[in-house]
């Protein structure tokens, strides 16, 4: 029982949501919503992911692997591959960590306990950055009640990423941790900056729908949304994106209709491009492999050549020499 509700519970919930979505929006007011969208916006907004965003993640990899035992992969074939595995992330979380971990250490060498390290150090990085945007959303203006525990869990999560990460360090706990890359400045640096393209995506998809929020408002949206997804309840978080958005809105006066189509726009352009770009990617990975299967036989054919020569030339020597003068 336990194993069917693992499987298809995510599938059961996003079904739950969007009959729920038929039922109490009005789909022609949706629509209309969707079809006055400014899409220029939000093309810029799925550019910025791919173009931007997901190099800074690529980056910030590189940083972290930097003091790894393997072979620093460069910057294309890491976004590349990087690119592959959020599209597998996309649709079943567990199957991009996986394809991520197989492909860093067929490629590179890196062995898959100081990869497991490496993802750990992701995390923290992550955690931290949210408590302190967390911080901020909780310093820059009130806070609505519907919101206020989500923000006040944000903190507690940047503060327990943060003591985690002073612990790792000690020798006791360290013994029983994978081995932990260094933290380079730069590391901060594009975690901070991973962020601040992500909420200047959801700021274009809002526009686009029409949508104008201040500053605070977007710093509750993002945190509201990063702990919304911490856990994959749907497939690639499909439904519960869209309902966070609609309940930090509902309180501005913004319509149920409205705020769901910019936020069906800003997981578009969060999802989207990864599900066109990865099978491409991913291509790369198909030829690597037919070129590692062919590389062994064209290698081994001149190795053979000499062998046969070598066992010819002996035998066929007696049959050409001169007779011997007594």
């Amino acid at each position: 029982m336990m194993r069917v509700v693992r499987r298809f519970g995510p599938l059961l919930l996003l079904l739950l949501l969007v009959v729920w979505a038929l039922c109490r929006l009005d789909l022609k007011a949706f629509a209309h919503s969707l079809q006055y969208s400014h899409i220029s916006l939000w093309v810029l907004a799925a550019l910025v992911n791919v173009a931007v965003r997901a190099g800074v993640r690529a980056e910030r990899t590189r940083g972290l692997l930097r003091s790894v035992p393997g072979r620093l992969p460069r910057f294309l074939g890491l976004y590349l591959d990087l690119v592959s595995a959020q599209a597998a992330t996309a649709l079943w979380p567990p199957a991009g960590m996986g394809f991520r971990l197989l492909v860093l250490r067929q490629h590179y060498g890196f062995a898959s306990t100081d990869l497991v390290g490496e993802q750990l150090i992701e995390k923290l990085l992550d955690g931290m950055s949210l408590g302190l945007w967390g911080f901020c959303a909780l310093l820059s203006g009130p806070l609505p009640s519907a919101l206020r525990l989500a923000v006040w869990v944000a903190c507690l999560l940047g503060v327990a990423a943060g003591l985690g990460l002073v612990l790792s360090k000690l020798p006791a706990l360290r013994r029983r941790l994978p081995p932990l890359p260094r933290i380079a400045p730069s590391g901060w640096v594009w975690t901070a900056a991973l962020d601040g393209f992500d909420m200047l995506m959801l700021e274009l998809c809002l526009r686009a729908s029409g949508v104008q929020v201040s500053l605070h408002v977007l710093l509750l949206l993002f945190v509201a949304l990063n702990l919304a997804v911490l856990l994959p309840l749907t497939p690639a978080g499909f439904g519960v994106v869209e309902a966070t958005v609609m309940l930090v809105l509902k309180p501005l006066g913004v319509s149920a209709e409205t705020a769901l189509a910019g936020a069906l726009l800003y997981h578009l352009a969060v999802v989207g491009p990864f599900l066109l770009l990865g099978p491409l990617a991913s291509v790369r990975e198909v030829f690597a492999q037919a070129r590692a299967t062919q590389s062994p036989a064209l290698a081994a054919a001149p190795s053979v050549e000499p062998s046969v020569e070598a066992s010819i030339e002996p035998s066929a020597e007696p049959m050409h020499r001169p007779p011997r003068e007594e």
